[in-house]
């Protein structure tokens, strides 16, 4: 028993350790999504580059059944093909996009999935699957969704009912911060950590703190037991 307790004193230690406190969420608003309970972000206030049309935030997976379209529209902003010569050539130039690669790239069980930007520019239909890519369409940073889409392209999620876990704050000098996080929701092995970010104007996005919510293991507000140790 002299060795027991020692052991169960420092692993009860780390996990305390493990579970940080959180960010200062004043001025912070919750992420807008399609509906309360969501956690995929609604991009509809887009203001992209002179000349772009319209932007579509699109889903493909693998592996993939023939019977599953090349990917699928999960947001939009704009009226695709609009101005296009041929918009029947163009809406299918749409239906048929599925780039090799993507961003928020996830897997669930056998199936992955990744996603991307599209933006039709009159006949021009084209796909952007990097956060470069993604700055390149919006240019300058000057709305809130704007602001959460560039930290969603680097794989952050939002919970758009936790403003702890999906948060969006406007700056006076026009700048944003985005509260993201990674991990999985009632997973007890991948912690669940949240994200700050500052999102300049010019498309740069900086973390600023990052905090553990819930530990791996154990969630934060557990009740040690000996015995397990």
């Amino acid at each position: 028993m002299s060795g027991f307790v020692p052991r169960a004193l420092v692993a009860l230690s780390l996990l305390l350790a493990a579970c940080d406190s959180t960010a200062d969420t004043d001025g912070y608003k919750e992420v807008a999504c399609s509906f309360k309970l969501s956690n995929r972000p609604l991009f509809e206030d887009l203001r992209p580059v002179p000349g772009v049309e319209a932007i579509q935030l699109r889903s493909s997976r693998e592996p993939r059944s023939p019977a599953d379209p090349p990917s699928n529209a999960l947001t939009a902003w704009g009226q695709t093909c609009a101005t296009a010569r041929d918009p029947s050539a163009c809406q299918t130039a749409v239906d048929e996009s599925r780039p090799s690669d993507g961003f928020h790239f996830s897997c669930y069980e056998d199936t992955c999935s990744y996603q991307f930007l599209l933006t039709t520019r009159g006949d021009e239909v084209r796909t952007h699957s990097t956060p470069a890519a993604i700055t390149e369409v919006l240019g300058t940073v000057d709305t809130e969704q704007e602001a959460v889409l560039s930290v969603y392209g680097l794989g952050y999620d939002f919970l758009c009912y936790k403003v702890d876990q999906g948060g969006v704050k406007t700056n006076p000098d026009g700048s944003f911060n985005v509260i993201g996080f990674r991990g999985i929701q009632c997973d007890r092995d991948i912690p669940i950590t949240q994200h700050v970010f500052h999102v300049a104007t010019s498309g740069e996005v900086r973390e600023m703190e990052s905090h553990v919510l819930r530990g791996g293991e154990e969630s934060c507000d557990f009740e040690p037991h000996l015995t397990s140790l």
